[in-house]
This record gives structure tokens, sequence and C-alpha cells, in this order.
């Protein structure tokens, strides 16, 4: 999944730029060695090694033997034997001309790596007063001051039991990684995996039982031949943003592409554009649960690192230009694989450039550009392994891909799981329900809106299902919301709800008229200040709303209906019902709405057709 910086330091520095010196050796093993170079040259690995174990027998105990073993054993494509003839070559003597200085750094990363955090200080300190490649003191800056964090983390929390679990996998997927939880229409396990003995990618959806998979399957149109890998997907199930590398059409190496899902079926993928893509690498997306910010990593030009976190937000169905997050968040390395939280405030993103535990672990900052606190996860989430794509259920146990320990160029992964949950995540209130026809009650696919009336902004726009009429919504904050439901040839309907009871899900239905005289339903988002007809400026939406139903209706007309409950005289609550709807009368005509096609009138107390007496007012068709 992820290689080791030190797998792809440059071949030519490694094996070229390192000469024989020949006053450092017998005349015998400096012609072992020169013949060892010789053979490599010409790619006959086991020549190479036998000509350089001869060389290592002749001069068992001259170091610099041992650095030329470890410069041949690279060149051969074996690691494992390259970090042993360091070791070697350390004990033996941790004094090395100024042409093997950066073995020093190619040591202690290893071995950092490997978690081995004191045996890997020591050259790491040598190298960050002798080292000259600004890429590897930077880095080498870094890593001793985890090597402190990590120490102090594996002492604060030893002897503690953490019950971290794992998907059990590797017998269908060599490595599994990017967990994706949805609610619809249950809920469902997305994942990016790689078959036994492949390494081709290709996004899957399975159910889980516990730590077991059950009925994986691999998802239709959007996998092809090539690879496709890293998906988000909205929380409602609804929305899929995939990479995928090499398409024709692309921008670059690899794009950013959409996906929306109808009937339970996920539709031909479209490549985000060029606001998101660009020539260079886009991939390991994260889309917000109202399906509006997408959150993404990339190595294009004009960033801090190699590869850099951007975002883009989706405003009136067009996604913005994509911007980097900013120097708070990256770094001179990689950042990639972002996750919101579901309640919308915190961003986690794995890195290698930061203080940690080790290779890339995950890190946690408040939602926003610019704020400057990142942490990271710490043990035991956080390991000497490559800790990437981070995810939380709606129930706050939290989900994240770890490389397995192991010797292989592309170590596989397994996706671990902690059932500690996170607090924030209680705030966090899923809102489910139906939306049917009033009259058939067959399930309509009509248009669901979301606003929070205490910060007056759109927090979501989804579908009810064709086939069900279920949608599901996640609300991240507790507040108070007007829910609006429009499908085209009905009225429509509006409702408020207050996600301030500690009840982490509620159920809303809805159920639309169809465009007749004689048809009524209430504002409920309509309101007044207690005993006046003046308009409070939560009402704002909902006038809006009205408007825009008249003017895609133009030969339709309405009666506004004003009522008022029991308080009051029978002349008082006639008049002020008057005056409520006159005034939501007002409201519309101000903003274009046409005066032929509304008419107000005062019911006062009058009983509305559900029975309530209520201070509210009502469309009536007519």
């Amino acid at each position: 999944m992820m290689r080791k910086l030190f797998a792809v330091l440059p071949f030519i520095f490694l094996l070229h730029s390192i000469g024989i010196d020949a006053q450092s050796f017998k005349r015998k093993t400096e012609k072992l060695i020169e013949k060892s170079k010789e053979a490599l040259y010409q790619r006959d690995w086991n020549a190479a090694i036998s000509y350089m174990k001869k060389a290592v027998d002749s001069a068992p105990d001259n170091h610099l033997v041992y650095l030329e073993k470890a410069a041949l054993y690279y060149g051969a494509g074996n690691i494992n034997e390259m970090i042993p003839a360091l070791q070697l070559a350390f004990s033996l003597s941790n004094s090395w001309p100024a042409k093997y200085h950066d073995y020093y750094f190619v040591l202690g990363k290893e071995l950092f790596d490997k978690g081995k955090y004191e045996v890997a200080e020591n050259p790491l300190k040598i190298y960050a007063e002798k080292g000259y490649n600004k890429e590897f003191v930077q880095l080498t800056e870094v890593i001793l001051k985890s090597i402190d964090f990590a120490l102090a983390e594996l002492k604060e929390k030893s002897g503690i039991n953490y019950d971290i679990r794992t998907i059990k996998s590797n017998n269908i997927f060599r490595s599994v990684y990017f967990p994706f939880f949805t609610l619809y229409p249950s809920e469902f396990l997305y994942f990016t995996g790689q078959r036994t003995a492949q390494l081709e990618e290709g996004i899957y959806r399975a159910q889980l039982k516990g730590d077991q998979f059950e009925r994986v399957e691999e998802v239709p149109v959007i996998n092809t031949s090539d690879n496709e890998g890293a998906a988000a997907i909205s929380a409602d199930g609804r929305v899929m943003v995939f990479t995928s590398c090499n398409r024709r059409g692309g921008l670059g190496s690899c794009d950013l592409y959409i996906s929306f899902s109808e009937d339970g079926k996920w539709q031909t993928p479209e490549n985000l554009g060029a606001n998101i893509n660009s020539s260079a690498w886009e991939s390991q997306p994260f889309l917000s649960s109202d399906g509006r910010l997408l959150i993404f990593s990339s190595n294009r030009k004009g960033g801090y690192g190699k590869r850099d976190l951007y975002y883009s937000r989706k405003i009136d169905g067009v996604w913005t230009k994509a911007e980097n997050l900013g120097g708070d968040i990256n770094t001179f390395a990689d950042e990639i694989s972002p996750f919101l939280s579901l309640a919308n405030d915190t961003i986690y993103f794995s890195s290698n450039g930061r203080v940690g535990m080790g290779g890339f672990d995950l890190y946690i900052a408040p939602w926003g550009v610019g704020n400057g606190m990142v942490e990271n996860l710490g043990y035991p989430i956080n390991t000497y392994s490559d800790e990437i794509s981070y995810h939380q259920k709606f129930d706050g146990s939290r989900y994240w891909s770890r490389e397995v320990a192991g010797d292989e160029k592309y170590p596989p992964s397994n996706i671990f799981y902690f059932n500690e949950q996170d607090k924030k995540s209680d705030d966090v209130r899923l809102v489910y329900g139906y939306v049917i026809d009033a009259k058939s009650k067959k399930p309509l696919k009509a248009q669901v809106q979301i606003y929070d009336l205490e910060k007056d902004t759109l927090v979501h726009e989804t579908f009810s299902d064709r086939v069900s009429g279920l949608y599901k919504i996640v609300i991240p904050r507790k507040s108070d919301y007007s829910f609006y439901v429009e499908e085209q040839g009905y009225l429509f309907e509006s409702k408020q709800i207050s996600t301030k009871s500690e009840e982490r899900q509620q159920q809303l239905d809805f159920q639309l008229n169809k465009l007749d005289k004689g048809q009524s339903i209430p504002l409920n988002n309509i309101y007044f200040e207690f005993d006046s007809y003046e308009l409070n400026a939560k009402s704002k939406n909902e006038i809006h709303k009205v408007a825009n139903f008249l003017k895609q209706n133009p030969s339709m007309k309405i009666e506004i209906a004003g009522y008022t409950d029991q308080q009051g005289s029978d002349a008082y609550n006639l008049k002020l019902s008057e005056q409520r709807a006159l005034a939501v009368y007002e409201a519309l005509v101000k903003v274009g709405v046409s005066k032929n096609q509304i008419s107000s009138k005062g019911y006062g107390e009058k009983a509305q057709p559900d029975g309530r007496y209520a201070k509210t007012v009502r469309i009536n068709i007519i």
C-alpha cells in the first residue's frame, strides 16, 4: 500500500555515487567488490551477491565492505539484506567517510519504520550533524522528535488492554482499506480491496457480522479492468466519488470520478472535471455527510509538499475550483486519506511529515482552513506501521487501515476497528422517513432539503428513494431544522423538527398531495412573535419556498389562510389572523410573486383540517 521512504531513494545515489576507495581495502577485497558491481551492471544478481559474500569473508572486520554490501543489495532489490549490512557496519564503526553519510539516514529511518526506536536514534543523531541532503535533514529532525513521542506513548499506555479488532478478510483479499459505512438502504461497508495474490484494486461492498464479511460483492458499473479504489460514499449511500487511473478522457494519471445511485443501482461515472482534477495525481477523496464538500489528496504543483490535501465545495450544483488546505495541515511530505466527522467539525488525515509513531500516522484537527491545531491520535491507533483511511460510523466506533508488518515491498493491509466511541458523535442525529402520495400511498422520489434555523443555512439536500420512498439524513448538530419536500406535480410540504433531545434517531414522514383545487397544507416554518403579526426572520426560507413554488406553477392560485389559537376574544383573534395572512401575502409580493396568484384571509380561532387550533398559516389551492 505505502512504500517506505528509503525504498524510493535514487538508485543512482546508492550505487553509483559511492565508488571504491582502494586504500580502504586489501587488493583481494577490492577486486571482489569490482566484480560484484560489474555483475550487477550485467543484471547477473546471483554472481554479484556471490562476489560480495566473498569480499565480506575476506575483510569481516572492515565496516566499509558492509556499506558496499548494503549498496549492492539495494541494487539487487533485496531490502531485507540491506539494513542488516548497515547495522553491521555501524556496529564496527559509527564514523563513516563523508561519501557514506546518507547511509546514516537510511539506517535510522528504516529502524524507526520498524519500531526499533532506541537503536534508530544514534545514526539519526549523527546524520543530523553531518547530513547535507536537505530533505533527509528535515525528515531526520521530525523522526528524532517522533522517537521521543513514541517512547513516551508506549510508556504511558503500557499495560492497558485495548480491544482493537480486525475484520477477517485474508481468505478473500490480500489487502483491504478505505472503509466507508453508509446508512442506506441499510448499513453497508464499502471498501477498496486487492484480491488474494493480486495487486489490482477494486471497489467492493459488504455487510459485517462481528468481524466477518458477509455477502461481499464487487460494485458493478464502477469497476473496470483497470484499477479503481479509494472510494468515498455519502452517508445516505447515494453519491460515490472514487479514484480511477488512466481512463480514457481523463485529465491526469489518476482522476476523481463521481457516480450517483438510482433505484439502488450505480450510474455511469463522470469525471469531476478541471475544477477538481489536473494533469497530476488526484486520489483518496472524502465526501461530507451532506454531499456538498469534497476533500482529496493531490501531488499537483504549487503545494507545500509531495502530496497535499485540497478541498472544493458544491455551490448551485457546481464544484468550485479546488483550493489547498494550507500549511497548518500540509507539510513538506505527504498528507493523504482525509475524513471529516459526521458533525462536520473535525478533520482526520494521514501524514508522514509530522511527529508520530512511524510511517503514516493518523492526525486530528478542528475543521477549517488555517486552524493550526493538529494532534496525533497516538497509540494504540497509531503504531510504527502505516495507518491511513480513518472512518467513524454513526454509532461513533472507529475504523482505519493498517499495514500488516512484514518485509514485502508492498505490504498487505487490514481494516482495524475500535469500539471506543468519540464523544462528539453523541451530538450527531439521524433523521429518516418516507415520502408517499397522500392518496395512493405509493412511494415518491422527491427532493428533500434541510435548513438549520439557528444558522439560517442549507445543511443537506437529498432525494427519497423511488422504490421505497425512504430517505436518511445525518444531522451534524443539535438545533432546530426546517424540512422541505418537493416533487413535480405535487404541493410541497414543510415541517419543523428539533434535534435537541437525547434521541439519536427520529422519524419524519411526508404525504404529498397532488396539485388539485381544494388541497391545503400548513406552512409549518412560518413564525410570528408572540401575540404579533410580525414575521420572524426564521420565516425567510418558507417565504422563498412558497414564492418559487408559485413561480414554477404560474397558473395556480392560492389563498393564504391565517389562524390563531383559542386565547383572546373572537374579534381579536379574527383580526390577528387576518393580519398574519396579510403579512405573508405582502412578503410573497415583495419577493416577486404576482398579486394575481395570491389572496389572503383570516379565519380566527377556527379549527384547521387536522382538528387543531394553532397560530399558523396555511396554503389553500383555489
